[in-house]
């Protein structure tokens, strides 16, 4: 009897420990960080097709930051790009290079695939040709993939709500080879230079 009842008390104990375990898991990925698969070529050579990430979900956007959100226009999937564009500014590319708030911004993320490329790599582009708008509107953010001649962003679809960003996609743990962090970019004081975090 005092077996049976051992034997009980240690049943209880694992199936405990197993719900605890499962609870614990789904709050972490629901409100903490959450695996995520790459799709598609629009961020490449930053990111690649089939890539596995970890997108963090309690985080800070900030500018340059790559983010998980979902598809605009209601395919039920997710999207990854790059947050170009907060809330009060203006921007445009001409001639190939963005103009952020009228200062000239070197994009570093977009190497080497832009050096590689012959034809523009950004077509010519300004918030009001493109959404008409002067300004991104509070509560939004313009996004774009880093392989810009094959990216479907805030340019085809229009800005990003900020309470629709379900992450932000930082670290890549597969493949194996390309295990590690992001690089991570500031724009600096001078509104012009971007750096690595």
């Amino acid at each position: 009897m005092q077996l049976l009842k051992n034997l009980m008390v240690e049943v209880v104990n694992v199936v405990f420990s197993i719900v605890v375990a499962v609870i614990l898991f789904l709050l972490i990925r629901d409100y903490i960080v959450q695996p995520f698969q790459v799709e598609g070529h629009s961020m490449d050579n930053t990111l690649a097709n089939g890539e596995q990430m970890l997108m963090f979900k309690q985080t800070t956007i900030d500018r340059f930051d790559v983010i998980v959100f979902p598809d605009p226009m209601g395919s039920g999937s997710s999207y990854v790009k790059r947050v170009i564009g907060l809330p009060g500014d203006s921007l445009s590319v001409i001639n190939d290079d963005l103009y952020i708030n009228g200062a000239l911004v070197e994009e570093p993320y977009l190497e080497p695939l832009k050096s590689q490329t012959i034809d523009p790599f950004t077509a010519d582009f300004s918030l009001w040709d493109t959404l008409g708008v002067e300004v991104i509107p509070e509560g939004y953010y313009f996004v774009m993939g880093d392989n810009r001649p094959n990216s479907g962003d805030s340019r085809q679809f229009g800005l990003v709500p900020i309470d629709s960003v379900e992450g932000e996609a930082s670290f890549i743990y597969y493949p194996f080879s390309e295990f590690g962090q992001l690089d991570n970019y500031i724009l600096e004081a001078d509104g012009s230079t971007v750096s690595l975090d």
